[in-house]
């Protein structure tokens, strides 16, 4: 019997890595314990455990951590998890050398070459069908191919199971830290929804290139079985945009969350229509968080946000009267700032009066437009060092300082551009404003 192993990365940039879940793997063991119905051995090997007071992950003890398997199968969403992932598959080649390494996701799709070096076999596009093949061709003859493609057109995720939790303990799938200011009640994570439609410059988060939805059925189902197995009362969902703008895909979407009697929060984008923010929130809505990203219209429109400030304003403006709490993600060091973005973004902080803001410091993501085409936006260079592309940058603690993996020209098109040392500052000095009146969570 063949042996597969999904690894998830330690997720050296949250603070808490537990507060999450490791979605994907949980999602692709799945898929694939299901199809071959007990022929093929699958389980997840979960590396943020070495967190917990556990030994560091090294050449010495990484026999002791991760079990030996067949196949080890990489989803590798972030850039800043690849560096770690070829670490550790380099010390896996030393204590299990017959075991192979397939990989995709985001990181693989825009550095093929490169990831070549690292794996025994890349995806390119979606996973579900790419992963089976590749266990098919072990099975078979022995012999994987070095790439396999997938189009997303052919891969649709309501054709897939939801992801079974069953895979992990139950500590790392549900916790209160989701819902702490909702009176703590036991929550998970969910993902209804995969893709975005737009083409923000700065993102890589919108593959594919089009939102697949769930049934609502199938909405209900895994909520019903979240609160079931698990009894939870609070649902993260973690969809690119968790209320979709269009009334015909939300009305149902959302009536089947509401049919589940929880409580949810997810990010979402501005301009949906105000009738489907109302029902948000009569289905149990409590927090929504929405990408501002920058108090200039300026800005918004040189990284192609695809919406203005006074669509901002009336959002926040709509989900305060509903009774929704609003969390305003903000990215600091975005091309095009001007020198008094720092005054211009507390000022619009207090003029909207948001619940919480959530603070980014900008990272040119490999694979977004903004790092394809860097002379273009003024940049200088970008750090080949991928573990620093994470974009958090003293969010929970002022220990952070993974982020500005790059560097502007000290003039562009935009006049003159910040240093990397002024970036920092403005976020610090943001950070700790908005620490000091309870809007950092």
């Amino acid at each position: 019997m063949i042996s597969v192993g999904l690894i998830v990365p330690t997720w050296h940039y949250f603070n808490d890595p537990f507060k999450l879940q490791p979605l994907n793997e949980l999602y692709f063991a799945t898929v694939l314990d299901e199809h071959y119905q007990g022929k093929v051995s699958v389980s997840v090997i979960d590396l943020r455990e070495t967190r917990r007071n556990k030994p560091a992950i090294s050449a010495d003890t990484i026999d002791d951590i991760i079990p030996e398997k067949d196949l080890y199968l990489h989803w590798i969403g972030k850039t800043a998890d690849f560096l770690e992932v070829e670490s550790i598959i380099a010390a896996l080649r030393r204590v299990y050398p017959k075991a192979l390494h397939a990989a995709g996701g985001v990181h693989v799709h825009v550095f093929p070459e490169e990831s070549k070096k690292t794996f025994d076999a890349i995806v390119l596009g979606p996973g579900e069908e790419s992963f089976k093949q590749i266990i098919d061709d072990l099975s078979g003859c022995n012999n994987i191919q070095r790439q396999y493609n997938s189009d997303w057109s052919n891969v649709l995720y309501r054709n897939y199971p939801m992801p079974r939790r069953s895979f992990l303990p139950e500590e790392s799938i549900v916790n209160t830290e989701l819902f702490k200011i909702y009176g703590g009640v036991r929550g998970s994570s969910a993902m209804m929804s995969r893709g975005c439609n737009f083409r923000c410059a700065y993102c890589v988060y919108n593959f594919p290139h089009a939102i697949q939805m769930r049934t609502p059925e199938q909405v209900r189902d895994e909520i019903l079985y979240l609160k079931g197995e698990y009894k939870i009362d609070g649902l993260n969902l973690r969809d690119e945009i968790c209320i979709p703008l269009s009334p015909k895909v939300a009305i149902p979407y959302l009536e089947a969350i509401g049919s589940t009697n929880v409580i949810w929060r997810g990010q979402t984008k501005v301009g949906a229509p105000k009738h489907l923010f109302e029902l948000a929130r009569q289905t149990g809505c409590v927090e929504l968080a929405i990408g501002a990203e920058s108090a200039s219209q300026r800005v918004l429109d040189i990284i192609n946000k695809k919406q203005t400030v006074d669509q901002v304003r009336e959002c926040i403006s709509i989900c305060k009267n509903l009774g929704i709490r609003i969390k305003m993600c903000l990215i600091i060091g975005l091309p095009g700032e001007s020198p008094d973005i720092l005054d211009q973004t507390i000022s619009f902080i207090e003029e909207t009066s948001p619940d919480f803001v959530n603070v980014s410091g900008f990272c040119p993501m490999p694979g977004s437009p903004i790092f394809e085409k860097k002379e273009e936006y003024g940049i200088k260079w970008i750090s080949s060092d991928w573990s620093r592309h994470a974009h958090l940058m003293f969010r929970f603690s002022d220990e952070e300082h993974f982020g500005l993996p790059f560097e502007y020209e000290s003039e562009g098109k935009w006049g003159k551009a910040f240093s990397n040392e002024r970036i920092i500052e403005n976020i610090q000095h943001l950070q700790a404003y908005l620490r000091s009146r309870g809007m950092s969570y």
